[in-house]
Parts: C-alpha cells; sequence; structure tokens
C-alpha cells in the first residue's frame, strides 16, 4: 500500500526520530507513536490523492514537515507523544477544516496509532487557479507562516509547511496582493494575476522583522460567569488566524505583541469553550478590527455565554464537520435564558448565507422561532436561496433575541451559537 510520507526536506533531527533510529551512544530511540490519516471525497467516499498535508505541534502552531497523501489517500507519519493539529488542501476542494475555522488538537501516543480522517468538499470556486511558492528569511524557508493573497473584496489564505514552501488553491480569476504573516514577520506585497484553472508558481515571499505594535485590552462578561478566555487577530479578508498574534486574558486583560503593522478582525473566544462576542455590540459597532502601527492598540471585548447547540453538530472538540444524511436536517437547541424568540442562520461553505440570517443593517430578521420552540426543519419557510447538496459543507447558527422597545427595531441581540460549532456535512 502506498501512503503519503514526509518530506526529505524535514530537519535531519525530525527525520530521525520518524524514522525511530537510534542515538549516537547506542541507547534506544525516543518513543513515537502513529499518526495515520485518510482523505476522502465527501461525495462518494473515494480516496483524494495529492493532498497537501500539515501537521503541526498543537501547542506551538509549528508545522513539521511537508506531506502529502498517497493514491490511497493515507498519510502516516511517526511522531514523539504529544498534541498535534491536521490541516488539509487540494485543488478543486475546499480545505478541511474549513478556511476561517481552527483545526482542533489530535493525540498520539507512544506505540500506539492514532487515527484521523478528513471529507473534502467539491469548492465553490467555479476553475479557479492557484499560487505555489516558498516563504524564506535569509534565504531559509520559514514554517508556519500565513501567506493571504488579498483582492479588493476577497482574501483567501493558507499556511507553509515545515519548509516554508506553500499551495493556495481555488483562487478565483483576478489580481491580487499576495503577502505573508505572522508574529513578529512580514513581507512586501507582491501583485500577482490568477486565472482560471491555472498556477501561478514561484510566488516567493522574504519575510523580515517588522516594526511591530501591539494590542491590548479587557474582556467583560455579561450575564455569564467570568472565564479566561483567548483574543486572536484574524486576517480581515479570510478571516484565518495570523500565527503568533493569540494570547490567552489574565486576570481578563490581555495582550497580544510583535503585531507586524496592518489591519486585523479581532476576536475575543474565538475558539469553543461557551462563550460568543456579545452580538448586540457587533450589530452596532460592526465587527472588531484593529489598524496597528508601532504602538499599543486598545481593544476591549463584551462575551456572553453561547446558545447551545444540540444536534446536528461537530463536537466542542472537534472541528469536522458531522456527516447528516438526508437534505432537510432538523436544527435544534438548548434554551436559551431571557431569549424571546431565536434567529436560524445557515451557511454555505464559502460562507454564503442561504437561509434565514439577516439584513445587511441587521435591522431585518429572517427565519425567526418563538421561544416555545428549539428546533425547525431547514427550509421550513420556503424561503432558502438553494437546497442542501450531497458532498458540501455547511454551518448553521442560532441568534437569541429578545424583545426592547428601546432598540429602534424592537428587539435586541443577546446570544449566538458559537462561531466553530454546528458544522455539518450532507451524505448519501
Amino acid at each position: 500500500m502506498m501512503t503519503g510520507r514526509l518530506s526529505l526536506l524535514l530537519p535531519l533531527a525530525a527525520l530521525l526520530l520518524a524514522a525511530g533510529c537510534s542515538g549516537d551512544d547506542g541507547s534506544s530511540p525516543p518513543p513515537t507513536g502513529t499518526l495515520r490519516g485518510t482523505v476522502t471525497d465527501l461525495r462518494n467516499g473515494q480516496p483524494l490523492s495529492g493532498a497537501r498535508v500539515i501537521i503541526s505541534e498543537a501547542v506551538t502552531n509549528s508545522p513539521l514537515g511537508s506531506l502529502s497523501t498517497g493514491v490511497d489517500g493515507v498519510f502516516t507519519v511517526e511522531l514523539s507523544p504529544g498534541s498535534y493539529t491536521v490541516k488539509v488542501s487540494r485543488q478543486g476542494f475546499d480545505p478541511v477544516p474549513p478556511q476561517g475555522i481552527d483545526p482542533l488538537p489530535v493525540a498520539v501516543a507512544a506505540g500506539q496509532t492514532a487515527p484521523w480522517s478528513g471529507r473534502m468538499s467539491p469548492t465553490s470556486v467555479a476553475n479557479g487557479g492557484w499560487i505555489s511558492g516558498r516563504v524564506t528569511s535569509g534565504g531559509n524557508g520559514v514554517a508556519g507562516i500565513l501567506v493571504a493573497a488579498e483582492s479588493r473584496v476577497a482574501g483567501y489564505s493558507t499556511l507553509t509547511d515545515g519548509v516554508g514552501n506553500y499551495w493556495l488553491y481555488n483562487v478565483p480569476a483576478d489580481s491580487y496582493a499576495v503577502r505573508a504573516q505572522k508574529s513578529g514577520l512580514a513581507s512586501p506585497l507582491v501583485p500577482v494575476r490568477v486565472q482560471a484553472s491555472v498556477e501561478v508558481p514561484n510566488v516567493n515571499l522574504a519575510v523580515s522583522a517588522a516594526s511591530s505594535g501591539a494590542v491590548g485590552g479587557h474582556v467583560t462578561f455579561l450575564s455569564t460567569t467570568n472565564a479566561e478566555v483567548d483574543v486572536t487577530l484574524l486576517n480581515p479578508l479570510s478571516g484565518e488566524p495570523v500565527p503568533g498574534l493569540s494570547a490567552p486574558t489574565v486576570g481578563q486583560n490581555y495582550t497580544i505583541v510583535s503585531v507586524p503593522p496592518g489591519t486585523y478582525l479581532a476576536r475575543a473566544s474565538y475558539r469553543n469553550d461557551g462563550k460568543v462576542m456579545d452580538p448586540d455590540w457587533v450589530v452596532k459597532n460592526g465587527q472588531p478590527t484593529v489598524t496597528v502601527g508601532v504602538d499599543t492598540v486598545d481593544r476591549d471585548f463584551s462575551l456572553t455565554g453561547a446558545v447551545e447547540l444540540v444536534s446536528p453538530t461537530n463536537a466542542a472538540s472537534s472541528t469536522q464537520p458531522l456527516a447528516v444524511q438526508g437534505v432537510l436536517p432538523v436544527f435544534s437547541w438548548s434554551p436559551y435564558s431571557s431569549a424571546d424568540d431565536y434567529v436560524v442562520e445557515v451557511t454555505d461553505q464559502s460562507g454564503r448565507v442561504i437561509w434565514g440570517g439577516f439584513s445587511d443593517n441587521w435591522t431585518v430578521r429572517r427565519v425567526v422561532v418563538p421561544r416555545t420552540s428549539t428546533s425547525i426543519r431547514y427550509n421550513a419557510d420556503s424561503t432558502a436561496s438553494e437546497s442542501l447538496q450531497v458532498g458540501r459543507m455547511y454551518r448553521w447558527r442560532i441568534y437569541a433575541s429578545k424583545n426592547d422597545s428601546r432598540e429602534p427595531t424592537g428587539w435586541k441581540l443577546i446570544s449566538a451559537s458559537e462561531e466553530q460549532r454546528g458544522l455539518i456535512s450532507i451524505v448519501q
């Protein structure tokens, strides 16, 4: 059986570990475990060869090497015991996990095989091209750098592998500025023109130490218990976290340092932890962004308890979409205290709302469920812009709202389900 394997460009120490070689003193090699992954086409379960796999240490987010699936859609690698994350990309398919969703750790134990599986959905980008290249510093490849291609209205991003190589797939034909960013590092912008179904190779980027600023502030909790959460800066167009630009709160305060100049989306409680940003604040102020130079930018957050999704949804401990049979699933959630009604929103794998949600200015709620009910079947009111399709990934969310005569709309949002829950994939 042919399986994917680590690139020979891996650092020597990693090669020795993966090969299980003995030490120079004749001692036994350190114990290892095996991570075995399988990548398949969601539509038919067939294996996908040539998918690019990035395995990173979960604690440091440092990629380990360059890996791809074999003809059987399988990759295997020996690793020291610990926690790792897996990201997979391929031309013609949306990445796993979806862009803007964080991969969650897989535990590898000594002497054991940890299984991992990913089902890839065909991309909704018609005839997209792709960009490839290498990110270096002083001539050496740099791992774990976010590479983003940004047009005037959209952005697409990926990470470099363990030797600095990257492949940015499924980019619509257009003109882009390509950049590389990581904590303390940035590259100049490189203009690129992408054509349909064509690769733009050798878009190489050189990063250097950037004149950095910082982002800091305080987190306040509304109608929920206080907790320590993460605060993360994301690419404003692709919605993907910039490596290293995240910090935990301590005493509800946080500081993110070594932030390269630029504009970022800011998220508190980005990970699944039962908390969400106060949606009423977002409605009134817009998505929280920060523009950073060389000073410290203040950004405070208000958080509240999340609406808990019941079914169907990925678990809080996984960002793998839950396989759902049938194109008319029933969405259910737990009652939210003080809610007078709920708003349902379903988005496709590109982030486009296809049922429910709100008008562009947040003044109209499109699918409202009374507080007496905590479930609804997809397209129950026949207003969905399209049917769910087998082989595609979707996300559904619930917003809790409360009647408020002081508001121009007569209501305000008081909570929502978490951004990285409600992930489903439709299967036959």
